[in-house]
């Protein structure tokens, strides 16, 4: 299995429309905490249920909070 920093390597090149990687921050070996922006809640969905699950060596995902940008 892959650690948790070769997991944040991965997901950290991983194309993904529309969104990108904040900040990945790697916890332990085996857990670590990524925030991912995106335009739009349907990107930030099909990026969580679709993209990820994909990831070399992603094995759970959960969504903590989900917010609606403010534009200044």
């Amino acid at each position: 299995t892959a650690s948790a920093p070769d997991v944040a390597e991965n997901i950290k090149g991983m194309s993904l429309a529309n969104c990108k990687f904040a900040n990945v921050v790697v916890l332990s070996y085996d857990k670590l905490v990524a925030q991912l922006d995106c335009s739009t809640p349907e990107d930030g969905t099909k990026v969580v249920l679709q993209d990820l699950p994909k990831g070399e060596g992603v094995v759970q995902t959960n969504v903590i909070a989900v917010v609606k940008p403010v534009q200044h």
